[in-house]
């Protein structure tokens, strides 16, 4: 009986030993494309350079059948810079990067590391214009009108999705 009972603990161990090992597992490769929007609008008047903000996948990203990232998935960005409008006609900009999302194993899978310049429109000629007109009008002191022209900020928000990129490959364990 007791040799009986070792047996079944034996093999109970190597089972369960060999169902841990074989636990099915795709390799995401590097470069695979991940669409990704913001969680929340990002804007150049009020981004700081270091500041994170969410973002989630836009779909499902697969590996051949099967799926690695669900669509929803959460992750993380970073603003780079961000540069608010000025003066004289001169448009916000604002760069950002994103870092990683998670996988449906819980794991973060990192993305690669491009920077998404953005620029708001740029209204120096309007500047120009009013400077022109400003100092025909009232002389001298219309020198100044440009200094009342401002550019525009850029806003990003969540119905702009982004193509973001797996960085390395990857290995994400499967449901």
């Amino acid at each position: 009986m007791q040799r009986i009972a070792l047996t079944g603990a034996l093999c109970a161990l190597v089972a369960g030993t060999c169902a841990a090992a074989s636990a099915a597992t795709a390799t995401v490769p590097g470069g695979t494309t991940v669409p990704v929007h913001v969680t929340a609008t990002l804007s150049s008047a009020s981004a700081k350079a270091g500041q994170t903000f969410a973002i989630k996948a836009t779909s499902a990203v697969g590996v051949g059948s099967q799926i690695v990232i669900e669509n929803g998935a959460v992750g993380q960005g970073t603003v780079v810079s961000a540069t608010p409008a000025g003066k004289s006609g001169r448009q916000g900009a604002l760069s950002i990067k994103f870092q990683w999302i998670y996988a449906i194993d819980g794991s973060k899978i990192k993305l690669a590391g491009i920077n998404r310049n953005l620029q708001g429109k740029n209204k120096t000629g309007s500047s120009n214009t009013a400077n022109v007109v400003s100092t025909v009008v009232l002389g001298p002191v219309g020198l100044f009108a440009h200094n009342f022209v401002k550019g525009h900020e850029v806003a990003v928000d969540p119905t702009y999705t982004f193509s973001a990129y797996t960085g390395s490959a990857a290995v994400v364990t499967l449901k």
